[in-house]
């Protein structure tokens, strides 16, 4: 099927594109927590969450208690609309009731990873300064010394067992009384009311808190995907990954069952989880696909109850695609494509898929492509993608520079990413204009790991790029040595993996040279440094054969 002029269309005057323009289906003008708290009633009977781990089965009812409670506790220790609550932790089953009691008291929440160092903890916790840290028993002193390295001091909760006297979520969720009284806080401006903080990686080094409002996530994230009560949704992504927040929204909006585990993914697992609980809906990025799709049990796995497969975090080819379709009796695989500052999604291959294409755009969705020169280019040409949407992120968290980088004065988001749409209104995502490695899903900036081998004594300079492979980048560096130094690969690969956390690792390896590709400027060609990297690798394997 050609989805032009109908569920794509192209504006020849202004070369623009865009998406469906369907009226939204939930009203934008309230907040996350006044909608949460209105939808976790419609079905109270229904299960809302069942945990793999424990076996405990919530309703909506007792989700929308819990939630309250928490509200109402936090209410009375102090907190009030407008305080950060930063969050770290896996999918456990008491995760849900604190984010939807935050955004019913109208706390905002900065969620990060629980695989984190503490480098990067205290990089975020300088930037937003929480006044409360809620995080996993096992991350405390992990998240003490960075509060000590940021200059902060906040409150510290524990999910699970208490430790050392500080307060517990349990205690959170202990009865108030005045349940059936609660209303939660009215938000004046949704659209300009800060409701998460997610990160973002840039070019040049850390995260940044990209800030969305109440507003998008009750326009954008209700509705990721055509979602049904009697769904079962998988998805193993903490809330620090936009695709883990879409989930808890968008199954919680249509009264689905998610299924959650803090386990870390394996294949065998995740096989696994979704025979036993008949899971209808899963979403992971293609590195999780891949793995699975190479288990040697795959071939006896019972997927027949999977209704829709979504995979995006990075590129999906069509043989990853097509191979994965093989496995789903009934079930569609579709390609999604977005980013946290989009605030969800911007393009999906649910109504119209080529080799290569990540779908149409999206609901309510505008894009075009600009050349190096700023210049709106033809069908079929390629050059940056830029997105506009009635509701994308706010600003990155005190960073206006950054921000307004990112959205020009025309409210158009610069993707970063270089694309183009064919004559049908496909879109094609075929390289990235920024310095980002994309590894598991995670977004990488290469400088990060340069600063840690420009430590290494020995290293005169160095480039740090990705070697694609199916579903991932893998971390590499090209080395240039002082003259006389005996420094090694292992040497440099063992300084990175002490110093940063797994997904940073050089998995790609270390290559040494004479000297780099620079610019008139001095800066590495990060391009020809990629080239002549893959050369190497390839060379290596070729070798091991």
């Amino acid at each position: 099927m050609f989805p032009r002029d109908v569920y794509t269309f192209y504006d020849s005057e202004n070369r623009t594109w865009s998406g469906r323009n369907v009226p939204l289906l939930y009203n934008p003008n309230q907040s996350i927590g006044e909608f949460v708290w209105q939808i976790l009633s419609r079905a109270p009977w229904k299960i809302a969450q069942i945990s793999a781990d424990s076996g405990v089965r919530v309703t909506y009812h007792e989700m929308r208690l819990r939630s309250v409670r928490v509200a109402q506790n936090l209410a009375s220790i102090g907190y009030e609309t407008g305080d950060v609550m930063t969050i770290i932790s896996r999918n456990n089953q008491n995760l849900a009731p604190v984010v939807f009691g935050c955004f019913m008291l109208g706390l905002s929440i900065n969620s990060l990873d629980p695989k984190f160092h503490r480098d990067d903890f205290a990089h975020m916790f300088a930037t937003v300064k929480p006044k409360v840290v809620t995080c996993e028993g096992d991350l405390i002193e992990e998240v003490k010394a960075a509060c000590e390295m940021a200059n902060i001091e906040p409150n510290l909760i524990v999910f699970g067992p208490r430790v050392n006297g500080y307060t517990r979520v349990d205690d959170l969720l202990v009865e108030t009384g005045l349940e059936r009284q609660y209303q939660p806080t009215k938000i004046k401006d949704p659209a300009n009311q800060l409701a998460i903080i997610l990160c973002s990686s840039g070019t040049t080094g850390k995260s940044k808190g990209v800030c969305l409002s109440h507003a998008l996530c009750v326009a954008n994230l209700t509705t990721v995907w055509p979602s049904f009560e009697s769904d079962r949704v998988l998805c193993l992504s903490s809330l620090y990954w936009i695709s883990g927040l879409a989930t808890l929204l968008t199954a919680t909006a249509s009264g689905s069952t998610r299924l959650i585990t803090t386990k870390p993914f394996t294949a065998r697992m995740m096989i696994a989880l979704m025979e036993q609980y008949r899971v209808n809906m899963i979403f992971f990025p293609p590195s999780h696909a891949l793995a699975i799709l190479n288990e040697p049990t795959v071939g006896m796995a019972d997927f027949s109850s999977l209704r829709l497969v979504m995979c995006g975090g990075g590129p999906v080819s069509a043989n990853l695609k097509r191979s994965f379709e093989m496995y789903l009796s009934k079930g569609q695989f579709v390609v999604a494509y977005g980013m946290s500052e989009v605030g969800g999604l911007a393009a999906i291959s649910d109504v119209a898929y080529k080799d290569g294409s990540v779908g149409v755009l999206s609901n309510q969705v505008k894009a075009k492509i600009l050349d190096d020169d700023g210049n709106l280019v033809d069908i079929g040409e390629k050059g940056e993608l830029l997105i506009k949407k009635s509701f994308v992120f706010m600003e990155y968290f005190g960073n206006s520079e950054a921000t307004e980088e990112m959205i020009d004065s025309d409210l158009w988001l610069h993707t970063g990413d270089i694309a183009y749409f064919d004559e049908d209104g496909l879109l094609f995502i075929i390289d990235r204009k920024k310095d980002i490695i994309k590894y598991a899903g995670y977004q990488i900036s290469p400088s990060e790991i340069e600063d840690v081998i420009l430590q290494v004594p020995g290293v005169n300079s160095v480039c740090v790029v990705g070697i694609p492979v199916e579903g991932n980048d893998l971390p590499a560096a090209l080395v240039v040595k002082f003259t006389g130094s005996e420094i090694t690969e292992n040497d440099i690969v063992d300084a990175v993996a002490s110093t940063m956390n797994d997904i940073k690792h050089l998995r790609g390896g270390v290559y040494f040279v004479s000297e780099l590709p620079m610019t008139p400027s001095g800066k590495p060609l990060r391009r020809k440094c990629r080239d002549i990297i893959i050369c190497f690798h390839n060379e290596a394997k070729q070798s091991v054969h």
